[in-house]
């Protein structure tokens, strides 16, 4: 394993911590990465300000402006594979920002197979904060994964009630704050046991 690699191993593994981001922004810019290393610093910077405040404000063009020259060419940078998208949503897809905190933070997944086949380079490529899986039959397998405490943001399509049971079982979900789910594959049972274990976590998303 390489420097960088270790690097970006612990802002992944640690995702909430802000020093490993800035470890790695210290890494990029004493490697030639200056102006990356500037967007991760000014968007964490960003976001420990009040929305009001006139230096947030400045921060936050200066990380848009970073963004529209490399974004393209950071997002190009995580790894291919079938059925993963890691390009734009728009807002009601996933809502939050394409980067979080110097970091890609969205991913769209055809199904919760590909989630499983594939977490270890998702979630060891960028903190995934967003994770939007297209289509659900079974969960069984995504329900084991701890990767999933680490996000902000789950939004699935439910289509089975036997994935709403995997889903039921799942530990990982407890700390997730928001969860949004398909209901119209399932019964008013189904519902009210989601709701039970999520609470005001737990959205209906068509």
């Amino acid at each position: 394993m390489t420097e960088r690699e270790a690097l970006l191993r612990a802002v992944c593994e640690f995702p909430d911590d802000d020093t490993p981001r800035l470890v790695f922004a210290d890494w990029l810019q004493e490697h030639g990465e200056e102006e990356r290393a500037e967007f991760i610093r000014a968007q964490i910077e960003a976001a420990r300000l009040p929305a009001d405040d006139g230096y947030r404000s400045a921060l936050v063009a200066r990380a848009a402006e970073l963004q529209a020259k490399h974004g393209t060419v950071w997002l190009n940078e995580l790894p291919k594979r079938d059925k993963i998208d890691w390009v734009r949503y728009p807002g009601g897809w996933l809502e939050g920002e394409e980067f979080d905190r110097g970091f890609p933070a969205r991913v769209r997944v055809d199904n919760a197979g590909a989630v499983v086949k594939y977490a270890k380079i998702l979630f060891a490529a960028t903190p995934v904060r967003r994770l939007l899986i297209w289509n659900i039959k079974r969960a069984d397998k995504l329900a084991l994964l701890p990767q999933l405490r680490h996000l902000h943001t789950i939004r699935a399509r439910i289509v089975s009630k036997q994935a709403a049971d995997d889903l039921l079982e799942c530990p990982y979900l407890d700390a997730v704050p928001d969860i949004r789910l398909s209901f119209t594959a399932l019964t008013e049972a189904h519902l009210k046991r989601l709701r039970k274990k999520f609470g005001d976590r737990l959205r209906n998303q068509p």
